[in-house]
């Protein structure tokens, strides 16, 4: 039952913290209001968990192969804790990050082995993919914008931006229900406990998402740097495709890590103002997440399992 709980805690967590990661660029510009993103949220993320994120939640089940379902739960409640304090804080972190720390510090606890090759292409994938989605953002923003400019009614070109974007972010959040979302699930399957709990799963990680992430995604989609529609469409679908080559190979990856790349490389590549300080700020709370999370995990599991 515990087990059960704190994934639920764990879902409404992501919801608060990595939907801004799905969404944030469309309502930061303004192409989509906050309530149309969390519905976008829910029905996206719903058909990713279901159809998209076996490899993942099959990696990261291999990794709690050995723990007890009391002993996943704390896990989920030490990751979930760490979301939520970022989340009050308005930060995004990563949510995977948390997990995979959660993890290696309950196995350290209890003197379990741990996979550290499968931690180490977690952890280099988790340092690749900004790097990788600024440069799908920036390949994708030097396709799109030619194409833009041969749209002369300024009523078509509105309307396709928005229909762009609208799709870049369906795309995101069907990765963040296969990559995100399905890292929860396959602690969960490897509990025993599987089937229509990825659809409670959803439902509460856009609980989440309704109740508690609109300070996250004013951060992604308009602190970091300016985004109208062609950069909030090439920022978003360049993270995406940077996670979905990390869903096809099964590693479990940050979409939160993704966006913020994107976003802030493709600032950069068009000479914006890009928040240094900020980015410096999300940067430190990604090495700090996996850190506390695994500290909390280690002493929870050393107290009570």
């Amino acid at each position: 039952m515990m087990a059960v709980i704190t994934a639920l805690f764990m879902a409404w967590a992501i919801g608060a913290n990595d939907s801004a990661k799905a969404v944030g660029t469309a309502v930061g510009s303004g192409v989509i209001g906050f309530k149309r993103g969390v519905l976008l949220i829910g029905v996206f993320t719903t058909l990713g968990v279901l159809l998209g994120g076996a490899g993942v939640s099959g990696t990261v089940a291999r990794l709690a192969g050995n723990m007890t379902t009391a002993q996943v739960g704390l896990v989920l409640f030490s990751a979930a804790s760490a979301v939520t304090l970022a989340s009050l804080w308005g930060r995004p972190i990563s949510t995977t990050q948390s997990v995979i720390g959660g993890l290696v510090g309950a196995a350290l606890a209890l003197g379990l082995p741990v996979d550290w090759w499968t931690v180490g292409k977690i952890v280099s994938a988790w340092v690749l993919s900004p790097l990788v989605s600024a440069l799908f953002a920036i390949a994708v923003y030097r396709i799109y914008k030619p194409v833009l400019r041969r749209i002369k009614c300024l009523r078509n070109l509105e309307l396709t931006q928005k229909w762009l974007v609208f799709t870049a972010s369906a795309f995101s959040a069907f990765n963040l229900g296969a990559n995100e979302l399905s890292n929860v699930a396959g602690l969960m399957e490897g509990a025993g406990i599987d089937g229509p709990f990825k659809l409670i799963l959803a439902l509460t990680l856009a609980f989440g998402a309704l109740t508690f992430s609109y300070e996250v995604m004013m951060t992604v989609g308009r602190d970091i740097s300016p985004l109208g529609p062609t950069s909030a469409f090439s920022s978003q679908f360049g993270a995406s495709l940077a996670v979905s080559a990390a869903n096809l190979i099964g590693l479990p990856v940050s979409s939160g890590q993704a966006i913020v790349g994107s976003i802030s490389g493709l600032g950069l590549y068009k000479g914006e103002h890009v928040n240094l300080r900020l980015l410096a700020g999300i940067v430190k709370g990604w090495v700090i997440a996996p850190l506390f999370a695994g500290a909390i995990s280690y002493f929870l599991v050393t107290a009570l399992a």
